[in-house]
């Protein structure tokens, strides 16, 4: 398995060609020096979480519309593809309390720089129950969840929320939450969310969320914990079928 990737150094960055999205143009709307995040999944391509050794100030929305505008416009004059526009970046974005203003200023940015893109956010869920991101969320043209575990002791073992909220409370607020494409990290190894116990929990939990689809997928860089194991791709597919099959919500694989 190769090693943890850099962090992302700059507030735009790509395009990055994703096995889910596409042309994507990432946003990173959190520190540069050090990851900022709500979880500490032992997975996590960019290590684990950790206080930060210097303080960096956080860019506000108005500064960072800023940068994305000079941004956007250099890749619209190169004729830079792209596909999507994805607030991902060092950690959850949700985290950010300008979030609202910078989905709106984005989403004007996208429409004058490259308007067949859609804008979307990669999110490990667990700031869901906040109305100011709820809204936020619902102005994005697609909403892409982390949803590894189908109970609290795993979730809590994979993932390690570092937040106050229960699992079975972010379980319910991505129930009410419209047009959601669930992302499905299964893994290997060290640590191991395929047991067919856990597989038959986690179909019940994805039956209750009624998501718009799944993408399940495994680990192709490095990882912040030690010994996981990337998972076959007949494997990935298996579960994949189990789920479609019990449920009819449309399922794709990436390996």
């Amino acid at each position: 398995m190769p090693t943890i990737i850099p962090l992302q150094d700059t507030v735009v960055y790509g395009p990055i060609r994703s096995r889910r999205l596409g042309s994507s143009l990432g946003l990173n709307i959190l520190p540069t020096s050090h990851k900022a995040c709500s979880s500490n999944c032992v997975y996590c391509q960019y290590g684990w979480t950790a206080p930060p050794k210097t303080p960096e100030r956080l860019k506000r929305a108005a500064e960072l519309l800023q940068d994305i505008e000079a941004s956007f416009a250099a890749h619209a004059r190169d004729g830079t593809p792209v596909d999507c526009i994805t607030f991902a970046g060092n950690g959850e974005p949700t985290i950010h309390p300008d979030l609202l203003e910078l989905v709106q200023g984005v989403k004007a940015l996208r429409d004058r720089h490259f308007p067949a893109a859609r804008v979307g956010i990669l999110s490990d869920a667990t700031q869901i129950t906040r109305p100011a991101v709820r809204d936020a969320l619902a102005l994005l043209d697609d909403r892409y969840m982390k949803f590894d575990a189908a109970d609290e002791a795993t979730w809590k073992r994979i993932n390690q929320p570092l937040v106050s909220i229960g699992f079975n409370q972010m379980l319910q607020a991505l129930q009410t939450l419209p047009g959601v494409v669930l992302q499905c990290m299964f893994i290997q190894g060290s640590y191991d969310n395929t047991g067919a116990t856990h597989i038959d929990a986690w179909v019940n939990a994805v039956r209750a969320i009624k998501p718009l689809s799944v993408q399940v997928y495994t680990v192709d860089r490095g990882t912040a914990a030690e010994g996981i194991e990337e998972v076959p791709r007949a494997v990935l597919q298996a579960i994949a079928d189990r789920l479609t099959l019990a449920t009819g919500i449309p399922t794709e694989v990436y390996d």
